[in-house]
């Protein structure tokens, strides 16, 4: 009978999008297993598009699952699937408690983990490590070496994905598409709406197709931004897998340390993420091919959180009126250039 393997990962949209490259990896790691993937319900869509994902659990913390009643529903239901092996990305003591009540035989997951001494494997979570990498020391703690990966990654859109995909296309025209996703869970994380739009009428001064993109929280803000600088919103009209399929058509992606970053990285679309609050060496980079960072000078406030904050400590935001409007368009020029040699 073939391993049943769970991966347990319900931290927020961008940290389930570079779970998707693990997934491909546990997937080659142990070609016969049946890998099921637990998730938040923002992450679903993305999850089942995964060709090297078997089935997508749901499992919503925040809403009908919260509490103790929720992580043992969830354990039941992969105990019942017959896990063996549960991966545990997030570091919470909801994902330990969730692998160790599944009785999974194997329980791997960090060594910092509020759980850790619920799991079975430990992998030492370095913090100078790219999150990719940091995730496939897991694989790695079995004693088996882990795959690399590759972007574009393979996704399977299913009718609707592939009309919404169609609908964005036609919108752009054939121009040449600059993507920008403005939004941010975090206020901090939020580069400045002003230079946001700044930089959009730059790209459609030179002819571009820009595309602000998001997700539902998004939609205000991105229309908005349209409305001022006269370029599209596709904000809400499309789901992350088909976000992930849009992306690889553009030319770049101009973003806060956000999703849609890691989204552009599965897509292989080079990026310019803003980093103000947090910084790269958190293991949150963009990772697809000729990309690139902004960032502001040496500040003794930075980073002043590993996720970023609700308001700013010092209430100036210092760190994203330091990134210039300039400094990020000529970074996205650069990088549309590179990627059209």
């Amino acid at each position: 009978m073939p391993t049943t393997i769970a991966i347990v990962q319900t931290a927020f949209l961008g940290d389930t999008a570079l779970s998707m490259i693990f997934a491909d990896q546990v997937r080659r790691a142990f070609p016969e297993a049946r890998v099921l993937f637990v998730c938040r319900p923002d992450g679903e869509l993305l999850a089942r598009a995964n060709p090297a994902i078997s089935q997508v659990l749901v499992f919503d913390k925040r809403g009908r699952d919260r509490g103790l009643g929720g992580i043992f529903r969830m354990a039941t239901r992969l105990r019942q699937q017959g896990v063996e092996i549960a991966f545990c990305l997030q570091r919470s003591i909801r994902t330990a408690l969730v692998a160790f009540a599944s009785r999974a035989s194997v329980r791997v997951g960090f060594d910092t983990a509020t759980g850790a001494s619920l799991l079975t494997h430990r992998a030492t979570y370095r913090r100078d490590q790219h999150e990719i990498e940091r995730n496939a020391a897991l694989i790695e703690a079995l004693g088996i070496e882990p795959p690399g990966f590759d972007v574009p990654l393979e996704l399977r859109l299913d009718a609707r994905q592939q009309d919404q995909l169609a609908a964005a296309h036609q919108r752009c025209n054939g121009r040449p598409i600059v993507a920008i996703a403005p939004g941010a869970v975090w206020e901090t994380k939020r580069w400045l709406r002003e230079r946001f739009a700044d930089v959009a009428e730059r790209f459609r001064r030179d002819g571009a197709a820009v595309v602000f993109i998001g997700g539902p929280a998004d939609v205000a803000l991105c229309e908005q931004l349209a409305a001022t600088t006269g370029a599209l919103s596709l904000a809400g009209a499309l789901d992350p897998a088909a976000t992930v399929a849009f992306l690889r058509s553009c030319s770049v992606l101009i973003a806060n340390d956000s999703a849609p970053t890691h989204l552009a990285t599965l897509a292989a679309c080079p990026t310019v993420t803003i980093f103000g609050s947090t910084v790269p060496e958190f293991g949150f980079a963009p990772r697809a091919p000729g990309s690139a960072v902004a960032e502001p000078p040496a500040l003794p406030c930075r980073p002043c959180t590993d996720h970023g904050r609700r308001r700013c400590p010092r209430g100036t935001l210092e760190c994203m009126h330091s990134i210039t409007a300039e400094d990020v368009f000529e970074r996205a020029r650069i990088a549309i250039e590179q990627r059209t040699r």
